[in-house]
């Protein structure tokens, strides 16, 4: 029998009007120096919202199957409606605390040591349902709006409700994308630990030590904070790894959308059936996600109950950053001239800014290229200080780079997509896509680093004649300014260019990048090569085409090619040890 729930119709207008009216009434003989009340995450943005939420219907109490094909599977769910509305009153994690929902220790730790008053949206949303109910929950939170505190506030007060000890293993269990964001979860969760200390947070997410990770798993961690091809890892190459979840009461799986986009669905089947069953331990579900696409409606019946709670705090109708923020689309004739219209226009983008507060991000297609673009700018003595963030550096320096990004007045980091999403860093004035990225929603999702928490922002797009359709057609809906490049620095990138070593890898990388583009910019094999070497001599100033081994040559699809210069493969030296599935 099918049950349709209506839609509900949420009025957000109201959402914070009681704190508004709150501080209206309040005396305020110096409103500069006077401190508002924060608010889950950030300091309290009193700019309401305008919108309803998206009501949806689904078949209840519906059951997934399991021997049809993947492709059957989806075409069977459908998004569920909102169960649970958004509140229209702003409460405070004070009131948590007085209906017996937080332990005194928890509630003190919030409002006292991180100074916590009003909740967020997304956190007065799920927070009591979590909580009293111990409901499971599908989320649809953008990212920056407070989600983390909304999924891990629930589980340590599980934690605590549980009287769990080191020695029961692990309780909480948070599967994200990244490194970088699964440790800044981790932060989070340690401050919430702070009046809490015999709780323990550990690691499983790639870039460390594998045998070090395992000891931690092992010996009292209580939350577990992972990506899933380093997770798998671990459950698929020792047992006792498995025994660690035997007392696991919550988790959550946080930006699934991404996780799924990533390729982790494989990975997250595969670890939840080396989990304690769900019907045993009663485990609680969560899945936060921007956005609820049919594959994440497949996922979350591996996770949460068939009755969960769906949410929403993003309103029909609001406006998202890509609509809101001024983008320019800068075209440029050849690849050459690429990295001097990044130049140009960071330096202009400076200058209205004002260098002491210009923060930015500059999002190149590969780690290789971004290192070719961190060593022009850095070269640079007029820029602020330039950093690099990519999948290739050790898991030490991104944890560098990004903690001193995040507290930097101003800077410039060149990154691979390991940012786009998840990644909070404050006060970014500028993101500046340099190339085309791999889709539209990368597109949306890197410029959403910048305008966050109620600031202005800026985009630049800088594309090539060749890449162009992606910009006019991909991005059709994108309302862009065009802007004419700045080249005069051509002839000082040039000089900088010349002096670099590393024209062999930039060329390979840029070769495998746009290998994967030639259907958009109408290339075939022969027309990539011919580029690929008028870029590499005029754009990277090698002194000759930079020569291939064999083997990537094969690895690329471009055997036979005109144009490349093939060389044999080094020998092989062997290797020892396993590696994982799907990590980053």
């Amino acid at each position: 029998m099918l049950s349709l729930s209506k839609t509900i119709n949420l009025n957000r207008t109201g959402l914070l009007r009681p704190l508004a009216i709150a501080i209206a009434m309040s005396p305020t003989p110096n409103p500069r120096a006077r401190k508002q009340p924060r608010r889950g995450r950030y300091s309290s943005q009193l700019a309401s919202t305008r919108g309803n939420a998206r009501g949806r219907s689904i078949v209840q109490n519906a059951t997934f199957p399991t021997s049809a094909s993947f492709a059957e599977e989806i075409s069977a769910v459908v998004v569920p409606p909102l169960s649970a509305p958004v509140p229209l009153s702003t409460p405070r994690f004070a009131d948590l605390g007085a209906e017996n929902l937080l332990h005194p220790i928890l509630l003190q730790t919030i409002t006292e040591d991180l100074k916590f008053d009003y909740m967020m949206p997304v956190q007065a949303a799920t927070l009591r349902p979590l909580l009293s109910e111990r409901a499971d929950c599908l989320a649809q939170a953008k990212t920056g709006t407070g989600k983390t505190i909304a999924f891990l506030i629930p589980a340590i007060q599980t934690l605590i409700n549980k009287t769990r000890q080191p020695r029961d293993g692990i309780s909480l269990l948070v599967m994200t994308p990244t490194r970088e964001l699964a440790q800044q979860i981790a932060k989070e969760a340690s401050q919430l630990l702070n009046r809490l200390p015999y709780y323990k947070v550990g690691f499983a997410i790639g870039g460390t030590n594998k045998t070090t990770e395992m000891k931690n798993i092992l010996n009292g961690c209580n939350i577990l904070i992972a990506t899933p091809g380093r997770l798998y890892d671990h459950l698929s190459s020792d047992e006792t790894v498995a025994d660690a979840f035997r007392n696991l009461d919550t988790i959550v799986l946080d930006e699934a959308d991404r996780l799924l986009d990533m390729g982790f669905m494989n990975s997250i089947k595969d670890i939840i059936k080396l989990l304690p069953d769900k019907q045993k331990t009663n485990r609680q579900g969560m899945l936060f996600s921007a956005t609820i696409a049919p594959h994440v409606e497949k996922v979350a019946h591996l996770v949460l109950s068939k009755d969960y709670k769906f949410i929403s705090t993003i309103p029909e109708g609001e406006v998202n950053t890509h609509e809101r923020v001024p983008q320019h689309l800068i075209t440029v004739p050849k690849f050459s001239d690429v990295a001097p219209a990044m130049v140009g226009s960071i330096r202009e983008e400076m200058k209205l800014e004002g260098k002491e507060s210009f923060k930015a991000i500059v999002f190149a297609p590969t780690a290789a290229i971004v290192d070719f673009y961190t060593n022009i700018l850095s070269q640079l003595s007029d820029l602020p200080p330039i950093k690099a963030l990519h999948s290739r550096l050790t898991q030490a320096k991104r944890t560098r780079v990004t903690d001193e990004f995040r507290q930097a007045k101003n800077g410039i980091l060149v990154a691979t997509d390991v940012v786009a999403r998840g990644m909070d860093f404050p006060s970014v004035t500028n993101v500046f896509q340099v190339g085309i990225p791999g889709d539209k929603e990368s597109y949306i999702h890197r410029l959403g680093r910048t305008a966050r928490a109620g600031k202005e922002g800026r985009g630049v797009f800088i594309v090539t004649e060749a890449e162009s359709p992606f910009a006019k057609w991909t991005l059709k809906d994108i309302q862009f300014v065009a802007t004419a490049a700045d080249l005069s620095s051509a002839s000082e990138v040039f000089r900088l260019v010349s002096t670099m070593e590393t024209h062999a890898k930039t060329y390979q990388s840029w070769l495998g990048y746009y290998k994967n583009h030639l259907k958009l910019m109408k290339w075939d094999n022969a027309e990539l090569v011919r580029q690929a070497n008028v870029y590499a001599k005029e754009g990277l100033n090698a002194p000759e085409t930079p020569s291939l081994h064999k083997g990537v040559v094969g690895k690329m699809g471009l055997k036979g090619t005109p144009g490349l210069i093939v060389i044999p493969d080094p020998p092989r030296v062997p290797r020892g040890g396993g590696g994982g599935r799907g990590g980053i």
